[in-house]
């Protein structure tokens, strides 16, 4: 590369793509892998039946308006009255900051999990999948 000779004093000399730089090479130590991932904790934890209704509640107690009560956990007010009429399920760190705030417990340990595939888009019909399971079943039977 050409550089003018101002730019010339930050380099060293020639530059040689063999030449391996020693920062590449020094990486950070790999984290210990967790023992489970979000998915399967997540699993193992629901929420409890009224949990917007208890949320509700215990803002009241506080006396804490619903536009008060979002700005303390950094939400949008929409979001706090989706919770509140259970229209929507909170992320498991939104979990967190309603519990922390209104000292309440909204997640319960549910059912033993049982092994199944969570499909992450959304189908319409039938699957490849399910037209050889439906196969595999039909050759079974007979």
């Amino acid at each position: 590369m050409t550089v003018c000779g101002q730019c010339s004093k930050f380099g060293s000399g020639d530059w040689d793509p063999r030449q391996v730089n020693v920062s590449q090479n020094q990486r950070r130590p790999a984290q210990p892998r967790r023992l489970r991932n979000d998915l399967e904790a997540a699993e193992e934890l629901e929420l409890i039946d009224n949990y917007g209704e208890l949320i509700r509640k215990s803002r009241q107690k506080k006396k804490l308006s619903v536009e008060d009560f979002a700005k303390k956990i950094n939400e949008k007010e929409s979001v706090v009255k989706k919770m509140e009429k259970e229209e929507m399920n909170p992320p498991a760190k939104l979990i967190k900051k309603i519990e922390n705030t209104l000292n309440i417990t909204i997640l319960e340990r549910g059912e033993a999990p049982s092994r199944v595939q969570i499909s992450t888009k959304a189908t319409t019909g039938r699957s490849l999948g399910d037209i050889m399971k439906l196969t595999q079943k039909d050759d079974d039977k007979e």
